[in-house]
């Protein structure tokens, strides 16, 4: 037998750890005293019931793991429970006359020949976890609660037993601690037992995230419970350092850095159920405050009909996931639940001949049959690298988990042009909001209409608890708050929870997503290639059928689903009719359009009361629509033409007043066409305006030479495109 022994030769024989990473295991369990199937799963090298299962195959033995089985009152007495505890052994019943015994080391032979003198049977080992004996010891064996005591801080948690159990993350990047290096004050048996309490408690709470925030005197834990932050500890001050080191060690952070945010990850076994951690720190007055994001990836993915959709929105949505390409937007604040709808959607779409693929920061949920990528920003990638690796791979559906810059946004939605379902999150209030952040990060507004199908944005809201909600009236205040009675829905069922066991007193049980949903229609599309304000897209959008989260949000108040107090909470009814202030930009070719002008019309009849007519000759859609849009808005009838060729035929068949063209075109360009224009008699009085990215003094002095009136740069302001168009309308032509 070789120097790493039997279990060790036998894990690098199945390809469970290499030789370098049996080493460090071997020296952790030396350190810890633990298991070598836990002293690998602390160091993030391997599975601990992966090891216990490769080592029960070894030796012809029976393997445990999943959920605790329950254990007799007449089995547990045969063994004392700190025999139980100090030999890492649970009696579990007997087959036949032979009693099963649980135990995480099944080399060592002294534990069943104890056991077989104290109970006076033969027994035979099962192999399990440390962990998972662990808990069936706690399960078997109780403890005494301990009382609360804040004199004596360390007997707080000396006997307490949390039912979970930090470990560290196996993800390459964040192994960087020995656990034989550890700080003394951060291994004590009360600091370790102090951080599982703390999440424990916060998983079996449902929790989403934990803060723990130094105060000048002691340290504050609370957790976010459905939505709200509540107090559910408060720790001693000499126990920060202790009790942050702890935390920060085993997210994979460096405990010497206190002056600067850190980000880390770590991994709580609860119930079974493995709960991926996002730790975060930042310093602040008294100390390094931490928050702990919690993230179930064992939770189970709702069908696409149960994330609360209105029918309508499900149609709708539906119809978006259909499409072969193109981008679908979910927004919201953080904790909204966007990455929940967007693995809902995936797994109604997934299929065997659908290839999809993720980017994900973190992955919070594994999704079988799904490619998922997990950012690196220490090995190099990002959202914008991994997306470029990923277009490589012949996807049919991609996932980008955020859009953070004008980079990724920019990939993401070129990506959605060339055949490419794209789904992807951004942080903004509602649905229309989302076109004016793609503006703010730099998009070509021509990119943005020709991407997008469709936005849907959301909140959660509290859900009154099912066991105790009664019908309430709504009060006087809440009906003028919400905007009066005539915006709820007529014959509603208003309920409130009374508060009861199963929701604490609380009244409040789980959350309900509201939404809002963007479709882009044709007139959308228009109003976004011409870069127009939130206020107009909202107004087209509500004429188009769609229903604000507000007025989702009374809906679902009125089927007793919510509250309206709660939606007021999260939603304001007036957040949708907020004027937002115009921007202003050129018409280029390549930027996108300028923003729309917010005033109505102008009218500019000719002298007999008809609108002057205008036509606009170019070969890109974009440009033409857009100076389409402001001509329309200065009171010009505006016709359109794709080429020379088309320009040419519609100019004699209509005999417009102006005509605005580019210069290089298919087919026919634009001095190919006024030459033809100023060769025919009866077109001799239109005025002509070439308008083109063509800059050189040749191309001008070529194109006044061809007849052409006027020639101007892109890209131009929209007022002074409209006074060159009304200067020349102003000017005679001789015959």
């Amino acid at each position: 037998m070789s120097a790493h022994g039997f279990v060790g030769d036998l894990l690098i024989r199945e390809g469970v750890v290499d030789a370098r990473g049996l080493a460090r295991g071997l020296e952790a369990r030396t350190a810890n005293g633990s298991t070598l199937g836990r002293a690998l799963a602390t160091l993030g090298l391997a599975d601990e019931s992966v090891v216990s299962a490769k080592i029960a195959s070894a030796l012809h033995l029976a393997h445990l793991d999943g959920e605790l089985p329950a254990v007799a009152e007449s089995v547990s007495a045969l063994l004392t429970p700190e025999f139980c505890r100090k030999r890492r052994v649970v009696p579990l019943g007997f087959d036949g006359a032979v009693l099963r015994l649980a135990v995480s080391d099944p080399m060592d032979d002294s534990v069943l020949q104890d056991a077989r003198f104290r109970t006076g049977r033969e027994t035979v080992a099962v192999v399990v976890t440390q962990t998972w004996l662990e808990r069936l010891c706690r399960q078997v064996y109780p403890e005494p609660k301990a009382e609360v005591s804040q004199a004596t801080p360390y007997d707080m948690f000396a006997k307490a037993n949390p039912a979970g159990e930090m470990e560290v993350s196996n993800e390459h990047e964040y192994d960087l601690v020995d656990p034989a290096t550890l700080a003394k004050g951060t291994e004590l048996p009360p600091i370790v037992r102090l951080v599982n309490l703390i999440l424990s408690d916060a998983a079996s709470a449902g929790a989403s995230d934990v803060h723990i925030e130094p105060q000048e005197g002691s340290v504050q834990v609370r957790q976010r419970v459905d939505g709200l932050l509540r107090d559910v500890l408060t720790i001693p001050h000499h126990l920060q350092d202790q009790t942050i080191s702890r935390l920060k060690i085993i997210s994979g952070m460096d405990i010497s850095e206190r002056r600067k945010p850190q980000d880390g990850r770590s991994r709580l076994r609860f119930e079974g159920r493995r709960i991926d951690l996002r730790v975060s720190t930042l310093p602040t007055q008294f100390g390094e405050k931490v928050v702990i994001r919690l993230l179930n990836s064992d939770r189970a993915i709702l069908p696409l009909d149960g994330i609360g959709l209105s029918p309508d929105n499900l149609r709708m949505f539906q119809s978006f996931l259909a499409h072969p390409q193109g981008m679908i937007l979910v927004t919201g604040p953080t904790g909204s639940g966007k990455t929940s709808t967007l693995y809902t959607a995936l797994n109604a779409i997934k299929s065997s001949s659908n290839n999809i693929i993720t980017l994900e920061d973190p992955i919070e949920l594994q999704l079988p049959g799904v490619n998922q990528m997990q950012i690196n920003t220490k090995a190099g990638v990002t959202f914008a690298g991994g997306l470029r690796s990923i277009l490589r791979q012949d996807p049919n559906v991609i996932l980008v988990g955020e859009i953070r810059d004008q980079e990724t946004a920019d990939i993401a939605l070129q990506a959605a042009q060339t055949g490419h379902l794209l789904l992807s999150t951004l942080h903004t209030n509602d649905a229309p909001a989302t076109i004016t952040r793609l503006f703010d990060l730099g998009i070509q507004p021509f990119l943005v209409a020709a991407s997008i199908l469709g936005v849907l944005a959301q909140r959660l809201v509290r859900r009154p608890c099912e066991s105790c909600a009664a019908p309430v009236p709504l009060s006087a205040d809440v009906i003028e708050r919400a905007g009066g009675q005539s915006r709820l829905p007529a014959n509603g069922r208003w309920v409130v929870g009374a508060g009861c066991a199963k929701c604490g007193n609380t009244g409040i049980k789980g959350r309900i997503a509201i939404h809002e949903l963007l479709e882009v229609t044709d007139e959308i599309r228009d109003l976004i290639a011409g870069r127009a304000s939130e206020q107009i897209i909202r107004k087209a959008a509500k004429r188009a059928g769609m229903r604000t989260m507000f007025e989702d949000g009374l809906d679902k108040a009125a089927r007793g689903l919510t509250t309206v107090e709660e939606l007021l909470r999260v939603v304001s009814p007036e957040a949708a009719e907020s004027p937002v202030a115009p921007r202003s930009a050129a018409v280029d070719a390549t930027t996108g359009p300028p923003p729309a002008r917010v005033s109505e019309p102008a009218t500019e009849p000719a002298p007999n009361g008809v609108r002057r007519r205008v036509l606009v000759v170019d070969d890109s859609p974009t440009i033409a629509s857009v100076v389409k849009y402001f001509l329309e808005l200065e009171g010009f009838e505006v016709l359109l033409a794709a080429d020379g060729l088309a320009g040419l035929d519609t100019a004699r068949r209509e005999h417009p007043d102006l005509i605005v063209s580019d210069v290089h075109m298919p087919a026919m360009g634009g001095m190919e066409m006024v030459k033809a224009l100023r060769e025919d008699p009866l077109m001799a009085d239109i005025r002509i305006l070439m308008l083109t990215s063509e800059s050189s003094v040749d191309a001008e002095t070529e194109g006044l030479a061809a007849g052409a009136d006027d020639y101007i740069l892109k890209p131009v302001e929209p007022r002074r495109l409209a006074a060159r168009v009304k200067a020349l309308m102003a000017r005679p032509r001789a015959a």
